[in-house]
């Protein structure tokens, strides 16, 4: 693989892959409609046990459930929490009633669908959680890459080998080394277009003719930020240019905002809430444990309140942005619900 080609990942078929569970023939139209918007690929699901097999068989970076489904729904959210390669996917719940909203966030589901639906209200829950899709496909995501590698065993010299592909867990080598898994090595390597040098201690987790898996089982937070950083900037090169625009007019706080949201030891340390909104609201939607996805809630609706506060006196230039803060204050009103 050349230096040109590493460079320029070809364009993927899809930006993720999401399961739609429903025996509603119009939902599932009208979900897929919107999905592919989005460059998503649908797979559609009428009866629960197939979706139960994909789930064990397939990784998706989102899953919408429909309520109506009963109990058989309830699996289905069981199912991919407990799911190795599916646990973190984005869910969402196709509800009836504010009894069933509350229900579908107690059992997982991180958004929920009201019903009747319509293009618009599904549009408005995939732009406001697409950010989380993306991350998803990330964490995943394998890019191809050919870079120069050094291998360092306990007792042996340095062996150098061509990376295969690089994740945000570990990176596969074509080199002449013999390792078997589970051998703990240390890794060097420099990313393309890029200066630091990487550092991390790795473990062997697969072995193949000439290639070698490994692991990443120490890598400092500021070269795990500089790699996500990397390979989010490379997975969208992969998507078509209509999704891109849209996607990086998804993810950007306010032009204004200079402002920063860190985590540490679970809490939110927050400089100017109301013009960073986005990552509260992203924080809280995708905290999995009750108790500090509370937390985040108020944080995140206290921002928000703020920011609505402040757009009330605007035009109509900041309509776009007044229409995503009353959604997404509708949603926490959800999560919050679901989460007492």
């Amino acid at each position: 693989m050349s230096k040109a080609n590493a460079a320029a990942p070809a364009p993927s078929a899809a930006v993720g892959c999401v399961l739609l569970v429903s025996n509603d023939a119009s939902a599932i139209k009208q979900l897929s409609a919107s999905v592919q918007q989005l460059a998503m690929s649908p797979e559609a699901c009428s009866e629960v046990g197939v979706a139960l097999g994909l789930l064990n068989r397939r990784k998706f970076e989102a899953v919408i459930v429909d309520l109506q489904l009963g109990d058989q729904a309830k699996a289905v959210l069981e199912k991919v929490r407990l799911s190795p390669s599916n646990r973190t996917a984005v869910i969402f719940a196709i509800s009836n009633s504010d009894a069933e909203t509350a229900g579908a966030f107690k059992d997982g589901s991180n958004f929920v669908m009201r019903r009747p639906l319509s293009p618009a209200s599904i549009d408005r829950s995939l732009k406001v959680a697409y950010g989380l899709i993306v991350r998803e496909r990330r964490r995943y995501f394998r890019c191809p890459v050919e870079i120069l590698a050094a291998i360092y065993s306990p007792g042996m010299p340095a062996v150098h080998g061509r990376t295969l592909n690089i994740s945000e867990g570990g990176v596969a080598i074509n080199t002449s080394l013999s390792l078997k898994p589970g051998v703990q090595v240390k890794l060097q390597f420099t990313l393309p277009d890029h200066a630091t040098q990487f550092e991390a201690e790795s473990t062997v987790c697969w072995s193949k003719e000439s290639y070698l898996g490994f692991q990443f089982t120490s890598l400092s937070p500021q070269l795990t930020s500089e790699l996500q950083e990397w390979l989010a900037r490379r997975l969208e090169e992969t998507f078509p240019e209509s999704v891109s625009d849209k996607f990086r007019s998804l993810e950007q706080p306010p032009e204004s905002s200079t402002s920063s949201v860190t985590e540490s030891r679970g809490d939110l340390n927050i400089a100017g809430e109301s013009h960073n909104w986005v990552g509260l609201y992203r924080a809280a939607v995708s905290e999995a444990d009750a108790g500090k996805r509370m937390q985040k809630i108020e944080l995140a609706e206290r921002g928000m309140k703020q920011r609505w506060s402040e757009l009330a006196g605007t035009g109509p230039e900041a309509a776009q942005e007044r229409q995503k803060v009353n959604d997404a204050l509708e949603n926490l009103g959800r999560l919050r619900a679901g989460t007492h």
